[in-house]
């Protein structure tokens, strides 16, 4: 735990003098989480093996919507969308309790879906309503569009959150007693604030941001 602390006073320090490119520290940060969890779990099977590299092509080709043409942001946003995700399915299939999908009731998924559908649009409506030009937005759809929400909606949530929640569910399974508070606090906290502050925006943003999109 003290490990990932100081990795963020680290990171933090990179936000504050703006020294690098914060979501190339957090894709870096991110590949070493992912290579770490590899290598102690091994590969998942087969089945998960083509989803991860299914879900990398989408998250990958989903900048053609932004530049309509193959970009070398493609390769970098993929590989580490690849490492994030075969690492994600290795501790899922390794780790007891942590699944992909909640199926202990016939409607589980169903409901699971719902709330991710709620959730998306009042946040995605706040978002809307604390931007600059919201009077001026062009709320048109599109396929590039379509095509360009496939990135953070995949890319983003495997490789910057969900990473962060299979390292420390890997790191829970090696006790034998339940995490401490501090800990699932720790957890919770890496899955959100390097995602917010990655942004870019001013601390006072990337606060709001970290209390409203963390949900």
């Amino acid at each position: 735990m003290i490990i990932m602390w100081i990795l963020f006073a680290l990171f933090f320090a990179v936000y504050a003098l703006k020294i690098f490119p914060l979501w190339l520290v957090l894709s870096v940060w991110s590949i070493g989480i992912s290579i770490f969890l590899l290598i102690k779990n091994k590969l998942p099977s087969l089945k998960y093996i083509i989803i991860s590299v299914i879900l990398a092509f989408i998250a990958g080709i989903s900048y053609f919507g932004y530049f309509h043409s193959f970009n070398l942001q493609m390769i970098i946003t993929g590989i580490p969308c690849l490492l994030a995700s075969l690492a994600v399915f290795s501790v899922m299939e390794k780790c007891s309790g942590y699944q992909l999908i909640k199926t202990d009731k016939k409607l589980s998924p169903l409901f699971s879906v719902l709330i991710g559908i709620g959730t998306g649009t009042v946040l995605g409506l706040i978002n809307l309503l604390l931007g600059k030009n919201f009077m001026t937005a062009d709320f048109g759809i599109s396929f590039s569009r379509i095509l360009v929400s496939l990135n953070p909606g995949i890319h983003e949530e495997i490789t910057y959150r969900a990473i962060f929640m299979a390292l420390f569910i890997y790191l829970f399974s090696l006790k034998k007693e339940a995490p401490s508070k501090f800990q699932l606090f720790t957890m919770w906290f890496m899955m959100s604030a390097p995602h917010c502050l990655s942004h870019g925006y001013p601390l006072f943003q990337s606060l709001i941001l970290l209390v409203l999109f963390s949900l």
